[in-house]
Order: C-alpha cells, then sequence, then structure tokens
C-alpha cells in the first residue's frame, strides 16, 4: 500500500493518542501476551489491526494511538471469531495485544526504504511495552513478550515471502542473509531494553 492509498481510518487524528511522556494504559483484563511489529508502512499512518501503534510525527515527535479496543482480544478469540478483535499475530490473539512501530514501507532484510526504523521509535515501543506488561502483570520474558518473527519462527512462517513475518528481526539493513538466530537476538534485545525502562 502507498502512501496515497491510506484512508481517514490511517490518520492518527482518528483514534486516542498521547505523546509518548503523557500515555499509560488504561483497561484491566485479563492479557497474558504481548507481541510487537512492525506496520510496513509511513511513519505517521496507524493501523487498527494492532491495539497499539507508535508513531512519529515529522518534527521527531513519538506518539501512541490506541487503534483497536484491548477488551475485544481479552478472551478466547477463536470461539466466537465472528466478533470483532485485533487480528495481529496468526494464531495468536487470544489474551494478546499488539503493539506496531510505524515504519519499514518497502523495506528488505537489506534496504529499510524511506521510513527504516529510528531508534526513537524502538524506545517508544519498549516503553509502551514494559508499561503494558506491568499493568497487566505480564512477564518480559521469550514466552510472553515476542516479536512477530519470534512468533513466525515458532509457527513455521519465519521469512521475507509475501505470508511470511520478520518483523523486528533486525534494527538495521544488511547485506547479510537474514536468519534465525539473528531474528532470536532482536528479540532478546528488545526486551532488555524493555526491562531498563522499568
Amino acid at each position: 500500500m502507498n502512501v496515497e492509498a491510506k484512508g481517514p481510518e490511517n490518520r492518527i487524528v482518528a483514534y486516542p493518542h498521547w505523546p509518548i511522556e503523557a500515555w499509560r494504559p488504561e483497561v484491566p483484563g485479563r492479557i497474558t501476551h504481548l507481541y510487537t511489529h512492525w506496520s510496513a508502512h509511513d511513519y505517521a499512518s496507524v493501523f487498527p489491526a494492532y491495539h497499539f501503534c507508535v508513531a512519529q510525527l515529522p518534527r521527531g515527535e513519538i506518539i501512541v494511538a490506541n487503534t483497536h479496543d484491548v477488551r475485544e482480544n481479552m478472551r478466547d478469540v477463536y470461539l466466537q471469531p465472528e466478533r470483532s478483535y485485533a487480528q495481529h499475530t496468526r494464531r495468536r490473539n487470544s489474551y494478546a495485544l499488539g503493539l506496531s512501530v510505524m515504519a519499514m514501507e518497502g523495506a528488505t532484510p537489506n534496504d529499510f526504504g524511506k521510513y527504516p526504523l529510528t531508534d526513537a521509535l524502538i524506545e517508544g515501543l519498549c516503553v509502551v511495552a514494559a508499561r503494558l506488561a506491568l499493568f497487566h502483570h505480564v512477564p518480559i520474558d521469550a514466552e510472553h513478550v515476542m516479536t512477530h518473527a519470534e512468533a513466525a519462527l515458532r509457527d513455521g512462517y519465519f521469512g521475507i515471502e509475501p505470508e511470511q513475518r520478520w518483523d523486528l528481526a533486525r534494527f538495521a539493513a544488511s547485506p547479510e542473509p537474514l536468519t534465525e538466530q539473528e531474528a532470536w537476538s532482536a528479540g532478546e534485545e528488545l526486551r532488555a531494553r524493555m526491562r531498563a525502562t522499568l
């Protein structure tokens, strides 16, 4: 999807949003897992496939937008799949929140394109994840907080093909082939940064 194709539902102003410094979790309930993603779009378009989108405005301000009702995933979503819920991670949406940085449109492992990951976006994602983990009593470990790449590795669809996922398997473009070990290491690095924000 290109920037011109995005509609009003992708505008930050269409959702509750806050500067990262002011954002706090507000909705209690049963959450057992957090999954981190990138949107594969530009820095400022947000998407309701996730619960929380971390966007970067042109002047560098980091914004958190709540794009989906977290209560809809506070259940076994597969018992009543016709009911609305955020479908952020294949077969892993029950009692789970999806968090995404807005970046990586047109990215490949060796070329992150016009909207590469930024340290400010990664830090914002870690702050949001850490606050949610604390609020919902989710351990920040590899069983409960993982990247989409790690979930894809566990479930057999890791990679760069259209139906595969490598979200947050690396933080900078590299000519080297993308490896499974790199994805596991990136997840560990993110969790360490999350714990450091607490």
